[in-house]
């Protein structure tokens, strides 16, 4: 049983001179270091390559992060919680931020930040011809400045070859604004989105806000057999602008907010097989008249609850990076009404809810996070575009170098209007070993038993682990068009984990995995990629997020993502 029966917050162990107390900060240093490893700075001509692709990052960047300036009056928390939004930031591997006493009884903050890898590249290969599928190249953190850029290429087989690019100014006008900029031509179908907002970095902090608008024309697929899928095409389009302020203290507290969005949700009237060679007419048209446009506009009331510390864990989500593992409780709730006035042609309720609950001890933590949202047509007097996903998370430390980790995520949707399903093979919430599985199911269980082993830093180049795992799901069929109640798929395997520079907390891995079900898709998989697992919220799957409604935040706490 995934259980945690101590549920506390755990104080970092002080490893500062001294802490802050309300001493008059008389200077800031910051020491900003490129991720050079010493096996790199022995190697000159490798080191010199590095150098020349990586600039480090800005100290003022920097500065502009932290909630304490000089002349101001040392505040622990705002001390902690500036080392924590450092940590935050993708371009950051590590980060520390220590309280120096001098003579004249002020205090000096020194900054120390290491900076994540900033080359952006990677690809996959495959059988056939072009052998190269996929590939990724860009710069994480463009002339120290905290911008990430990058451009792709995809192999389209039968159909177009896809391009696309994503741009990301994490600092917008020297104002911790973030601005995204992003626009994919697809083998099939294309999308773009933009936003600039204000994130939720901190309880300190009293208002977050943002502006967003994107589209997307995409062919939602179901099995037909192992050559071609049923599909139809659906072209989409969103807007939303809105904000959030804090109601009381830091840790304990209330949001409130609102938001105007709009959808414009528009299912083809043509389906189609989608085939290896391209397009095919499909005879049975079991798609067609089931799902129809809907237009949305909505005001949108925001509110949350929270009582949430954080322990300073290592070895949870990484191998030895510092984790903040938020601890205790929080509830956030959406509630949108459909108004006439703003241009809307349905009229409708729409409500979403997320709770997150965590917890930790000396020998491990838990972590759960759940969402769910439901739309009630009062055309018809009935409810529909029911969506859950949940995810539950035991960490369990036998020594410090060691950790066992046990998991069970659900997914599920009922009723859904534009047209939806859940496979196996969903890089986030599947079953690794089925990535070649395309059974379409309403509702998917999966739960996974993982064991981690840090074993060192090999010539000072970073970290170092080794891990194997079991993974086990089976999906529902639900409501969805050819949906399949399937067998338990399992699958086992081992993975070998890395993260450069050490203590960082992107985890590279390379997991090797063994489909112990031949059907269903399954086969002996290697898999190779690299994220971020120590931040706020767990990572969704993607088949969730493609049919959540594009306004809806994740959480009102994780404002405005």
């Amino acid at each position: 049983m995934l259980l945690c029966t101590v549920v506390h917050r755990i104080h970092a162990q002080d490893t500062t001179a001294t802490r802050c107390a309300g001493q008059k900060i008389e200077h800031i240093s910051i020491h900003s270091a490129a991720p050079t490893a010493a096996l790199l700075r022995r190697i000159h001509t490798i080191g010199s390559i590095v150098g020349a692709i990586h600039t480090t990052t800005n100290p003022e960047l920097i500065r502009r992060f932290l909630l304490l300036q000089e002349g101001d009056d040392c505040n622990e928390l705002r001390r902690s919680e500036s080392e924590r939004i450092l940590r935050a930031q993708p371009f950051i591997a590590s980060a520390t931020v220590d309280v120096l006493p001098d003579s004249f009884g002020t205090v000096m903050l020194d900054v120390h930040t290491t900076d994540e890898i900033s080359l952006v590249l990677d690809g996959a290969i495959g059988h056939g011809h072009p052998p190269l599928r996929l590939i990724r190249v860009g710069d994480a953190n463009i002339g120290g400045e905290g911008v990430y850029m990058a451009g792709n290429w995809r192999s389209g087989g039968a159909f177009r070859d896809g391009y696309g690019g994503r741009i990301v100014d994490n600092q917008l006008l020297d104002h911790p604004y973030t601005a995204t900029a992003e626009a994919n031509l697809n083998p099939l179908g294309s999308d773009w989105h933009g936003e600039v907002m204000h994130a939720y970095y901190t309880d300190i902090q009293r208002i977050a806000w943002r502006a967003r608008a994107g589209g997307s024309d995409d062919y939602v697929q179901f099995l037909n057999d192992i050559n071609s899928s049923h599909a139809l095409r659906v072209t989409r389009s969103y807007f939303d602008i809105g904000g959030i302020f804090r109601l009381g203290p830091p840790g304990k507290l209330m949001l409130l907010g609102g938001s105007i969005s709009g959808d414009n949700e528009r299912p083809a009237t043509n389906q189609v097989l989608i085939a290896k060679d391209g397009f095919e007419p499909d005879p049975s048209r079991d798609l067609l008249g089931r799902y129809v446009p809907h237009r949305i506009a909505r005001a949108n009331l925001l509110f949350g609850v929270r009582d949430i510390g954080f322990a300073q864990v290592r070895g949870f989500d990484a191998l030895s990076a510092t984790q903040d593992l938020p601890i205790g409780l929080q509830l956030g709730t959406m509630v949108g009404r459909s108004l006439s006035i703003l241009g809307s042609r349905d009229n409708d309720y729409f409500v979403a809810s997320d709770l997150y609950v965590g917890a930790a001890n000396h020998h491990g933590g838990f972590r759960m996070q759940a969402e769910t949202e439901a739309r009630h047509d009062n055309s018809l007097g009935q409810w529909d575009g029911m969506l859950a996903d949940g995810r539950a998370i035991e960490y369990v430390k036998f020594t410090h170098t060691n950790t066992t980790l046990a998991s069970i995520e659900f997914s599920g949707g009922w009723k859904q209007r534009l047209p939806f399903n859940l496979t196996l093979s969903d890089p986030v919430g599947g079953v690794r070993g089925y990535a070649a599985s395309n059974i379409p199911g309403g509702q998917r269980l999966v739960i996974r038993l993982e064991d981690h082993q840090f074993i060192g830093k090999p010539f000072e180049f970073g970290d170092f682990g080794l891990g194997a795992f079991v993974d086990g799901g089976r999906l529902w069929a639900g409501d969805i068009p050819y949906g399949v109640n399937t067998p338990v798929y399992t699958s086992v395997g081992f993975s070998i984990l890395a993260a450069v520079p050490a203590a960082s907390a992107r985890l590279w891995r390379i997991d090797f995995a063994y489909a112990l079900r031949s059907t269903g898709g399954g086969r002996f998989e290697v898999r190779f990629g690299g994220n971020d697992k120590t931040t706020f919220f767990l990572t969704e799957p993607g088949d969730i997020q493609s049919i959540r409604e594009r306004t809806v935040p994740s959480s009102v706490f994780r404002w405005p993502q």
